[in-house]
């Protein structure tokens, strides 16, 4: 038995790969949140461009048209300020659709439309 030699007790190693792969995938988070709050905000910017494009052009001499297009489009550019004025113009819509012949759109409607589209 003198022959035999001890067994060594472990050895720490020094190693910084924890450090560096949770560096890395903390970046990697970083960059991903980034890129797609760039994407999404500047998908919305797009959005509420051609939205104020398009209620910019509106055609109030074809009424049913009108309340359509002020429908789709309203809601993209309005905020928590004038959601009710929306709501109340958008109700007041509501005898110009889903029907085959409408009537010519109200000159006073057509002022809130022209007031809340420049607000």
């Amino acid at each position: 038995m003198k022959g035999l030699k001890d067994i060594k007790p472990l050895v720490n190693i020094e190693d910084g790969s924890l450090f560096v792969t949770a560096s890395l995938i903390l970046a990697l988070l970083l960059i991903i949140g980034f890129s797609y709050w760039k994407f999404f905000k500047s998908t919305q910017d797009r959005r509420i461009a051609v939205a104020l494009e398009k209620l910019h052009n509106l055609d109030f001499s074809n009424s049913k048209e009108t309340a359509y297009t002020f429908k789709r489009y309203a809601h993209v550019v309005s905020n928590a300020d004038n959601t009710n004025q929306l709501n109340q113009i958008n109700h007041e819509l509501a005898q110009y659709k889903y029907k085959p012949q409408v009537a010519e759109l109200d000159p006073a409607l057509v002022q809130k439309i022209k007031a809340f589209i420049h607000v």
